[in-house]
């Protein structure tokens, strides 16, 4: 009996072992891959869901990740961050002037979903970014109550201010009638 392996029988060998393997790497790649989108995709819709709301923890939760999910090797990915850095730097720059930091912040934050719409394949123009939220006026309000109360609170707090307490008319006081407690004898 003789025993010939030819290159064919080799490769057969190799194929059996190898092509597991290479499987399971190529499926490993292509969830990481779906993963990696996924996060990118969650991030986007929160900015996207909060843009009228941009003290919202959500939101600033997803401006944080933002550096962190797109990275900068590809072209596209590279802008999203950049966007980010610009939008994260103006929230911190207090030289900024009051009167235009607002509508700056306002155009940063439409450049950085711009781009994110892009680098992530939607077609959203600047403009539907700008004006397709909805954030109802009473929810404005009330947050503009509250920032003005806890200012208020804690003026009166570090004793900056005083808190005035005033009556109209003076409380009535109501007596009690007086009962006996009568002691028997036993």
């Amino acid at each position: 009996m003789e025993w010939k392996i030819r290159i064919t029988d080799i490769i057969m060998i190799i194929a059996i072992f190898l092509g597991p393997i290479i499987a399971v790497q190529i499926t490993e790649y292509l969830r990481h891959k779906k993963d990696s989108r996924d996060r990118k995709v969650h991030i986007f819709r929160t900015l996207m869901a909060t843009r009228s709301a941009q003290l919202a923890p959500m939101h600033i939760e997803a401006l944080n990740l933002v550096e962190l999910e797109f990275p900068s090797s590809p072209r596209s990915a590279k802008r999203v961050v950049d966007a980010g850095r610009l939008y994260v730097a103006h929230l911190g720059d207090h030289l900024y002037p009051k009167e235009a930091w607002g509508p700056r912040k306002d155009e940063l934050l439409v450049d950085l979903l711009y781009e994110m719409s892009t680098a992530l394949g939607y077609n959203f123009d600047k403009v539907q970014i700008k004006a397709g939220s909805y954030y109802p006026s009473g929810y404005q309000e009330t947050e503009n109550d509250n920032f003005q109360i806890r200012k208020l609170w804690l003026e009166i707090l570090k004793g900056n201010k005083q808190l005035a307490i005033k009556t109209d008319s003076p409380l009535p006081i109501i007596e009690q009638p007086k009962t006996e407690i009568k002691k028997e004898n036993v």
